[in-house]
């Protein structure tokens, strides 16, 4: 069962709503962090305010400090019900004057351990009492009477539930807006991916609404992002309406090539058949034994043509050694050529290259069977020569296949390279041999020329990149 892939726009959402979340993580955090710094610095006031209430209220009777707690000092705090409010008053020596003498708390002190020479900031601190975080503020006044010096201290402290909950209603107030614009704006981000998108459902549709064989090119108007992958599919389908025309033609060419050949090997048999003479019986079976052996090499051709267009253009090419390449060719082709003599001359003994191995063999074997058949006079003697010759210069392979045939007239020497061409109108030969070797020669970087041999002849010399 295929997986299932997400559409471009469900990718595109999910993206950006993972990228929201992550930034509303992170604003949830600061504003969280935010929200406790106002809560703590409204209700400090607050505490700041109720503890110089009490200490305003600070007098001393004789040796005895005594304080008169005001109701007020304590109903600032009574805005929030919900917490609980502590205070403690001690003097000189530590002592408990009024309140809870086991509040949690610490007199601010000099480097040396003493008491403050001056009146210090009110200072602020958390602390766990009775199983609650409490946050207290100590304030200190200096006495200064006959009869009593010293430091009084004045500590109030309320539990932390009503500024949590001013925190925690600070921080809603924030977010809410917030996720309110993120699914707004993630709606957006659904629309606007789906407008943007709508170039390509209209190349979708184009193409959906044409005939297998319209291959002409698309012309919407895209995205400056789109117009790669337009170029990119109107260059594959010029590529592919290339191949497909090659192949009417080939399939043309091959239907008028062979059903000639057919339909005179047909006409030969029936003459065979009607002969009772059994010698011209036998003439009869040798004509259709001679244009068999034609239509099995225009049809071999043929396959070989159709084989060197598919793989020129797939140019799926590998490193290997042109060397090991004339071997092999020489190996399939020379055995079909009686006595012909067919030598190898090289002045290197690796020639390493890229490209199709197989296609190149093909090349070569097309050439020896031409020098064979066309360039051997008789096909046998001293005269019946064909040598193969390989020669490096600098970054280039010279490959020359020369035969002792009669050779081609300059002004045919371009036409033979096209298909069904021949050079010799009295050849049986298909007249592809020469188009194969071209196209394989181009499909490599190469070049092809024909050219006189000397004391006669003729050669055919291919350049060939070496590989780098």
């Amino acid at each position: 069962m295929a997986e299932r892939v997400l559409s471009l726009r469900a990718r595109l959402v999910t993206t950006m709503a993972l990228l929201f979340l992550a930034g509303t993580v992170v604003m949830y955090l600061a504003a969280r962090v935010y929200g406790q710094r106002a809560a703590d610095l409204s209700y400090d006031r607050l505490l700041s305010g109720s503890a110089l209430s009490i200490a305003e209220t600070l007098s001393v009777d004789d040796t005895e400090v005594r304080v008169d707690i005001p109701y007020a000092a304590l109903d600032m705090l009574s805005a929030a019900p919900e917490d609980r409010v502590f205070y403690r008053v001690f003097g000189p020596g530590h002592q408990t004057i009024t309140g809870y003498e086991d509040l949690p708390g610490a007199i601010p002190a000099r480097a040396g351990g003493d008491e403050p020479s001056e009146v210090p900031e009110p200072r602020f601190f958390d602390a766990r009492y009775r199983g609650e975080m409490v946050r207290f503020v100590l304030l200190g006044r200096q006495l200064a009477q006959p009869g009593l010096r010293g430091w009084v201290w004045v500590q109030v402290g309320q539990t932390r539930r009503a500024r949590e909950q001013l925190a925690q209603e600070l921080v809603l107030g924030a977010l809410l807006p917030i996720a309110l614009l993120t699914l707004l704006a993630l709606a957006l981000v659904w629309f606007g991916v789906g407008r943007a998108l709508r170039p390509l459902e209209a190349i979708s549709a184009d193409l959906a609404r044409r005939q297998p064989s319209d291959l002409h090119a698309l012309q919407p108007r895209v995205p400056d992002e789109v117009g790669p992958m337009v170029a990119a599919m109107n260059g594959f389908m010029r590529r592919l309406e290339g191949n497909m025309s090659g192949l009417r033609a080939f399939i043309g060419d091959a239907a008028h090539q062979i059903r000639t050949p057919l339909a005179a090997l047909r006409a030969q048999a029936q003459l065979a058949l009607d002969e009772e003479d059994p010698r011209e019986m036998r003439a009869g079976l040798l004509n259709v034994e001679r244009n068999a052996a034609r239509l099995t090499r225009l049809v071999n051709q043929l396959l070989s043509e159709a084989m060197v267009m598919h793989r020129a253009d797939v140019r799926h090419f590998e490193s290997f050694d042109l060397v090991d390449v004339i071997k092999r060719a020489m190996r399939d082709a020379v055995p079909m050529s009686d006595d012909v003599q067919v030598g190898l001359i090289s002045s290197i003994t690796r020639a390493p290259m890229r490209g199709d191995a197989v296609l190149l063999g093909e090349a070569i074997k097309n050439l020896i069977d031409n020098a064979i058949r066309h360039g051997t006079p008789g096909h046998s003697g001293p005269d019946a020569e064909v040598d193969i010759v390989l020669h490096q210069a600098s970054d280039k392979y010279q490959l020359m296949v020369s035969d002792r045939g009669p050779g081609i007239a300059e002004e045919d020497r371009q036409r033979i390279f096209e298909r069904f061409e021949r050079g010799d109108t009295r050849s049986s030969g298909a007249g592809l041999g020469m188009a194969i070797v071209s196209r394989v020669v181009v499909s490599h970087g190469g070049s092809i020329e024909l050219i006189d041999r000397e004391g006669g002849g003729l050669t055919v010399r291919m350049i060939l990149e070496a590989a780098k």
